[in-house]
């Protein structure tokens, strides 16, 4: 027991290192994304290697009181996020004292199993009676890799609630360059819209939302006037300012985001800056746009968060309505944790989100 109590300290110690250091590849960066998340769970497996090491080598045990600290900042963050988001008026006084003890209900999502539909499209048909509000979500993966079938646990929940789902497909780059990616969205918007009333979903209630690179797609489609009329846009850590992006990225940046974005639009800025200019959503936000919920982690070393408080701002300086859940503790693809510390927040501000926006 005693060498077990020196291993379980180790693995404590390079557990919660991860809260507060940085990937600096991305071969570590699931470390530094599922270890904020999983952060209630790691203070009980701190406290629990914590009274071990006391058993054994006891005033030693004090040194884990420096990994147990760690793991619990993100639990001291919570209560700061819940307020910023209750003064951003999304949702109630009463939502933050109920938010963390409801953790998502499991029953009925496993059984909701997607239908394949034409354009790579797979559908979460709910169990309501519709016709049903849409929700059409779009894959992350830095425009070069990903499937319809990423993100299953999160269509299947949001089926389960009563919306009608549909995960996407796009061509990836670097073989296919901007603009095929959003010709495909909007190709299958126009399917989903067309055939709406096939699937009992109501065409006239859409919204979508997007992971990463498949947000930087949704907000393109939503903000722009040749697709169908959608009613409010998601985006989960998506780039909004894809030339401020280049020339500022992230520290580390284990990603190599100028790489990824020269593959994307087919250059540097300085060689193609009006293609630059016409994918960033923040080029739009000086007209009228649907409500926008931009879900944001503090610590993301992909996509820096700046950028969405920058879109925030000129959204609402625009009339429009725009709403920032800033994480601090969690990284770039944070809800890959679906039942992850941050995710719970996320999606209760979805679910709160999308209530409002697809209102009758």
């Amino acid at each position: 027991m005693k060498i077990l109590s020196l291993v379980l300290m180790s693995v404590s110690v390079a557990l919660s290192a991860w809260i507060v250091l940085p990937a600096p590849t991305r071969m570590l960066l699931p470390f530094g994304v599922a270890m904020p998340e999983l952060a209630p769970w790691l203070v009980v497996f701190n406290l629990v290697v914590i009274a071990l090491v006391a058993a054994f080598y006891g005033m030693a045990a004090l040194f884990m009181l420096v990994p147990l600290a760690a793991s619990l900042v993100p639990l001291t963050q919570v209560s700061g996020v819940l307020r910023d988001m209750e003064e951003q008026h999304l949702w109630g006084a009463d939502t933050p004292a109920t938010i963390i003890r409801d953790t998502f209900h499991a029953g009925g999502i496993s059984e909701l199993a997607p239908e394949k539909l034409p354009l790579g499209i797979l559908f979460y048909r709910p169990k309501s009676n519709g016709p049903r509000p849409i929700l059409v979500d779009i894959y992350g993966g830095a425009w070069q890799r990903g499937s319809p079938a990423d993100d299953q646990t999160f269509h299947r929940y949001l089926a389960s609630v009563g919306y009608a789902v549909f995960a996407i497909d796009y061509r990836h780059a670097p073989e296919f360059k901007y603009p095929a990616q959003l010709e495909d969205v909007r190709a299958a918007l126009a399917f989903i819209a067309g055939h709406a009333s096939e699937y009992n979903a109501d065409a006239k209630r859409i919204a979508i939302c997007g992971h990463s690179s498949g947000a930087q797609l949704a907000m393109l489609a939503a903000y722009t006037s040749d697709a169908p009329r959608i009613r409010a846009v998601i985006s989960y850590y998506g780039p909004t300012n894809l030339a401020g992006g280049y020339a500022d990225p992230p520290t580390p940046d284990p990603l190599r985001v100028r790489g990824v974005l020269e593959n994307y639009l087919g250059g540097s800025p300085a060689q193609i800056a009006d293609r630059y200019r016409a994918a960033s959503p923040l080029k739009y936000a000086d007209r009228q746009q649907p409500p926008t919920l931009l879900i944001q982690g503090q610590r993301d070393h992909i996509v820096k968060p700046n950028f969405a408080d920058e879109l925030q701002r000129n959204l609402i300086s625009s009339g429009n309505r725009a709403y920032v859940l800033q994480l601090p503790w969690s990284e770039h693809a944070f809800d890959a944790i679906f039942f992850g510390l941050g995710n719970q927040i996320a999606v209760r501000c979805i679910e709160r989100f999308l209530s409002e926006a697809l209102q009758e």
